[in-house]
Formats: C-alpha cells, structure tokens, sequence
C-alpha cells in the first residue's frame, strides 16, 4: 500500500474526540465561582477547579461558548501553538473534557459552534494537565455541556467603512440530537469591503524628493464555510466527528498616480495599476474515538485529514508616461496542501500520579506552482517563466510519554518527552531526514485560593510552511523570492515563569515572564541561486512580558469592568547580511490593549471603549529595511438586550480613523551597501461601523 492510501485509510478508520466524565465542584446559588472544599490540602489529588454557571455571563448576553470564554476572569484565551504535531499545539479550551480535533476551522469555531444556551458551566482549572489534553497550559477552561438539549443562535451583521458598500455577515449554529447523536452545526457566511489612501514619497541617496504619488486600494471579500460535530457512544467508547468545508475569495486593486515633485494638483505623470485575484476552498474531516476503562486508563484513537486548494493571481499595468504603457504582466500561483494525521494515546486520568504514552504520525504534501509572463508596451515578451511544478512531501512519526504529578492538593509537576523523527523530499531528489528530541518540565503551586505560581521549561520545533520551498513573487512591492529545498524547522528552548491571582467575583491578574533560546530561524537571506528567499540564519534570544488583569471598577462605576492586556518583547538576532545585532524579522516589540465596559444596573444597557496602542513592525530583507507604525486606535460600543428580546449592538472601531506609515529603506546591493533611497507610504483608513443584531431559540 502507498503511503497516500495507507494514510487515507487512516482517516477512514477516524475515531475522534470526547469528553471525560465532568467535575461536579460544589456552586453559589447566584452562579458565582467556588472552589472545592478541603479540610486538609494534603489529601486533595484533583486539580483546583472553579466552576462558572450561565448565572454569571447574563450580564453580558452571550451567544456562544467562545463568547462566554472571553468573560473568564484572568483567562487568557489561547488556540495553541504552531508547534509540529497534534498534541504541540493544543490551546487551553476543552469541550466536555476533551480537546477538539480541528485544525483548519480551530478552536475557535468549535467553541463558536456550541450556543450559549447548551453550556451548563465553564470549569476553570488550574494545573497540569495531561499532554493528550492541553499540554504544557496551566491554566485551562472546560465547557460542561447540556445532552439531549435543542438550541441554536442568529447572527446578523451589516458592516461599513467610510464611504464603501455596506455589506452584510450572517452566522447560525444549531445543536440538537439527531438521531442518536449529540450534534452541532455551524454556518459562516460574510461580505466585506474597505479601503485605504495613501500619500507615497520617494528620494534618492540624498534625501532629496524624486517623487509623489497617491495612492487609493479596494478590497472586497467573499467567506462562507460550513462546519460540524457528532458524538456518540459507540464501541465501548465515546466517537466523536467533525468536519469543515470553506470557500474563500479576496480582490484588492492598487491604483497609483504618480506626479514626480509637482503637486497633486497638476496632471498625473505615470500610472501603475494592480489587480490581485485570490480564491481558495478546502475541508477537513476528523474523528476521535476514546474510551476509559474501569481501572482509570483511556485509550484515544485520532485521525484527521485536510485539503486546501488556492489561486493568486496578479496582474500589473505599468504607464510612463501617463496612459502609455511601457511593461504590463501576469504572475500565477496555485498552491494545493493536504494532510493527513493519526495519533493514539493510553494514559492515566485520575489519581496522583497520571502517566500518559502514545504515538503520532503524519503525512503532508505541498503541490506548487509559479508561472509569468511579463512583456513591454509593445507585447515584447522582457521575462517568461512557463508554469513549474514543485511538490513538497513530509512524512514524520513521533512517538512521546508525560506523567503529572499531583504532589500535595497545592503542588503540581509534570515532565515529558517527544521524540520526533521525520523526512522531508522535493520534487527533483532533494531529501533531509530530520530527529528531534522535546522535553518539557513544568510546576505549578497553589499558594491560596487566590494566588497560583508556575514555571515551565520545553523545547518546541517550528512547522514549516512548505511554500517558502517554492518561487513566488510580489508584483507591488516588486519583490522576487527563491525558493530553497533544504530549509530545517527551527527549535526554540523556552523557559516560562507565570503569576496568577484572582480577588472578588470577577477581578483577576496573570503575569508572565519568558526568555527563548532560538536555534535555526528562518530569515531572508542570499540562496546559493543567488536570489533571495528564506534559509536557515543561525541562533538568536527572544524575551519578554506578558501581563492580563480584569479590574471591576464597582467602587467608582457601578457596574465597571476594566480589562487590560500588556505585551512586551525583545530579540537579539546576528544579522547574516550586516553583521550587526537587531530584532528578528517580523517583530513588534510591544502592544497594549485596554478595554473598558459597564453593565449599567437594572438595565438591560451596556457600554464600553476600546483602545489599541500604536505598533511598530519591523521587516529585513536583502536589499531592504521594512518599518511599518500604526496609530493608537480607538473604539467605542453600545448594546442592549432591550428590544424583542434580541442583542442589538452597534459598534464603531478606527474612532479617529487608521494612519499607518510604512517606511521601506532601499540599498545595494545588499543592506550592507550603500542606501539608494526610501519610500514612505502614508496610508490612512476611515471610521468603520458595525451594527449586529444576534439572538438565540
């Protein structure tokens, strides 16, 4: 059998998720959050757990599950890492016990799929938890749902940005039993449109203005995706399914004027126009079979398969003088991705000591084209590259084992290890076979019922996006990227100290501090060919700090809920080109995100403000330094439950408009050269406006 058919029959096979039996902690009549009684904690084994009912997200109207995970005081909602493998990723959200098998529609819409009205209470845990679950997450929330319940959720959305068509967005989920099993279904569609101006100034080595342009961008896009999940017991066990098909369009068209160093009010002097086409469908099918004998053991069988098909297209007219066309061009990329997962796992899910083992594999293939066609004013062919296929196979195993440790009801430990063996080949011969080894050791510690601290250390290894082995070109920035065939996933060693406290009904605050060894990074760099692509470029340090806190404001606004969210980083990176230490590429060093909100008593009105600091994004490539800023934004909303019984919200984001300036530094030949010039690109967006109208039945 071939590997394409013993993989897909894998995926036949599919025996998917489902969820351990759920905590029964002990609750306030009000839908508050306790903690389980202990007379002694050194004889507690089970994890802390708070437990949060419907009672206590009213006050906010909630759709859905991945509404109500957003109102977890402290929680930092995560869907996980892009680690390689299935169990590296895993996010810090389970649905009744057990992690979602998905990877292309995510978490995200999993807990999206299940309405408000079918979640009986959120469990807050805190601890280690076993690696199958949510591995390395010390803090994890599991959605303990309502069986045999009908319900479903309306969404409907109109949206406008400035002057642009006001188009709508509709989302409906509907979970049922149908004929036997415990299913879901969710239907995302939406329409958007925007766009932005901007003033764009170049100069020469000197300084001095060579030219202006204007230039205005439309963007439209089309999504639609239909998704779902079944559970039942079956085989001894509980089988769990999902699936997901998607169909997704983008347009964006880029119209320059440039006008040399006259004003804008005089006749446009050259002319460049950019149609960008990009269209894409793919599903995913997944199944997840589990079953937990009496001695406390349970064996998981996971199978799981995507596919992706997309096509950009890029077409360019060039003017010089304005309406005279000097080059015009087309550029084609079809990319087409498959995967193919299957993981078992057998571990312990009680007890003080829950040791875990189990065995991945997987199967994936890029199939890539690049072809162009680039002529002059004449129809004279100035470059042609016929369409060349690459395809892209991966094929790894890993095998791991974890234990938890629950030392004492305050003290949790838990180490691991992964090892990983994979292959990958391109068309044409080019083979590397790769071994990685992944331990990870982590503690946490209950200091009260308010304070919890943990460290953990782990070794992780990059996914590699398979594209970066294949041409590809940028026809507005004018860019050309090589593909390389012998680009290694990096591995980072992260060692992560995190603080978390929680005071009052909703008040909580969670710090955490890393620092990463980096070996391998990608970067963009000089290839053998000569041309530039992404490569392997040495070691480098990353750190940081991360802070959360949900402050109730009771004391001065009734009703008041502050929520702050602090992101600060660095990196020291030797560049390969200059020699010099700088970020790596591809960083923003800090972001901050405050949200306030008021729950206006004995009504059935809120309100709130958004603030989104500046960024500051920083880009290296051969010839070039990228530095992108953007403004502090600023947001504002109103919502009431008040009429017809539906949840009206009207919401207003980019309060001041978006100003965005990106600065590109031109050298030659290289950065280490000599600087030919810079363009600036002042771009602004306006006010958009959202009006959401969203119920339940």
């Amino acid at each position: 059998m071939t590997m394409n058919g013993f993989m897909a029959s894998l995926s036949l096979l599919a025996l998917l998720s489902s969820g351990a039996t759920a905590h029964n902690g002990p609750e306030t009549g009000d839908g508050r959050p306790v903690k389980a009684p202990a007379a002694n904690a050194a004889d507690i084994v089970d994890t802390p757990r708070e437990n949060y009912t419907a009672v206590f997200f009213e006050p906010y109207a909630p759709q859905n599950a991945y509404d109500m995970i957003q109102r977890l005081p402290g929680f930092v909602y995560s869907t996980g890492s892009e680690a390689r493998g299935f169990g590296g990723t895993a996010g810090n959200v389970l649905i009744d016990g057990a992690r979602p098998t998905s990877k292309s529609g995510g978490l995200t819409e999993a807990l999206r799929r299940i309405p408000a009205a079918q979640v009986m209470r959120v469990e807050l845990q805190r601890g280690a938890m076993a690696a199958g679950e949510a591995a390395g997450q010390t803090v994890v929330a599991n959605i303990v749902r309502f069986k045999n319940k009908s319900s479903g959720t309306w969404t409907v959305e109109t949206r406008r940005v400035g002057n642009n068509k006001i188009l709508p967005m509709l989302d409906a989920t509907f979970a049922t039993k149908l004929m036997g099993w415990d299913a879901s279904f969710q239907l995302d569609t939406f329409l958007k449109s925007s766009s932005r101006d901007a003033v764009i100034s170049s100069t020469d080595t000197n300084g001095m203005l060579t030219d202006r342009t204007l230039e205005d961008r439309q963007e439209e896009e089309r999504f639609a995706a239909l998704s779902f999940d079944a559970g039942r017991d079956a085989f001894g066990g509980r089988l769990q399914l999902n699936g997901r098909v998607k169909y997704f369009t983008w347009n964006g068209d880029t119209n320059r004027l440039g006008y040399g160093t006259s004003g804008f009010d005089t006749a446009p002097q050259d002319r460049f126009f950019n149609d960008n086409d990009k269209e894409e469908y793919g599903g995913e099918l997944g199944a997840d079979w589990s079953r937990t004998y009496r001695s406390g053991w349970r064996w998981r069988l996971i199978a799981l398969g995507t596919f992706e098909d997309e096509t950009e297209a890029d077409s360019f007219i060039e003017q010089q003088p304005y309406r005279t066309v000097i080059e015009q061009g087309d550029i084609i990329a079809r990319e087409k991705t498959t995967e193919a997962i299957f993981r078992t796992t057998y571990g312990l899910t009680d007890g003080a000591l829950r040791p875990e083992f189990g065995v991945e594999g997987a199967y994936n293939r890029l199939d890539s084209s690049l072809e162009i066609l680039i002529m002059d004013g004449n129809g004279v062919t100035l470059e042609e590259m016929a369409e060349t296929m690459v395809r892209i196979e991966e094929l790894r195993a890993e095998t791991f084992g974890n234990l938890v440790w629950q030392a004492t009801g305050r003290l949790t430990a838990d180490v691991g290890a992964k090892a990983e063996v994979s292959r990958i080949s391109t068309q044409g011969g080019t083979e590397q076979t790769f071994t990685f080894l992944k331990p990870s050791a982590g503690v946490s510690y209950t200091v009260n019922e308010q304070v919890q601290l943990s460290l953990k250390a782990q070794r992780s290894v990059g996914q590699l996006d398979f594209s970066d082995f294949a041409a590809s070109a940028d026809a507005v920035d004018d860019r050309q990227f090589d593909g390389n065939p012998n680009l290694r996933p990096d591995r980072t060693d992260r060692l992560e100290a995190k603080l978390d406290y929680t005071f009052g009904e909703r008040g909580a605050i969670s710090t955490s501090v890393y620092y990463e060894w980096k070996a391998d990074v990608l970067e963009q760099t000089i290839l053998p060919t000569g041309g530039q692509g992404l490569a392997n470029a040495g070691s480098a340090k990353r750190w940081g700090m991360n802070a959360n806190a949900n402050l109730p404001l009771d004391f001065a606004i009734k009703g008041g809920l502050l929520e702050i969210d602090v992101y600060l980083k660095d990196s020291q990176f030797e560049d390969p080109i200059t020699s010099q230490t700088r970020y790596l590429h591809d960083f923003n060093p800090s972001q901050v995100f405050i949200d306030f909100r008021q729950d206006i008593p004995d009504t059935n009105w809120a309100w709130g403000l958004e603030y989104n600091s500046s960024g500051h994004w920083h880009g290296y490539y051969i010839d070039e330094y990228e530095d992108f800023r953007e403004n502090n934004r600023y947001g504002a909303f109103i919502e009431t439950t008040e009429f017809f019984g539906v949840k009206t919200s009207l919401i207003l984001y980019d309060v001041f408009g978006g100003h965005f300036d990106r600065l590109r530094e031109l050298y030659n030949p290289t950065r280490k050269g000599t600087r030919i010039g810079t363009e600036l690109s002042e771009r602004t967006r306006d006010t958009g406006v959202r009006f959401v109208v969203s119920g339940q039945f």
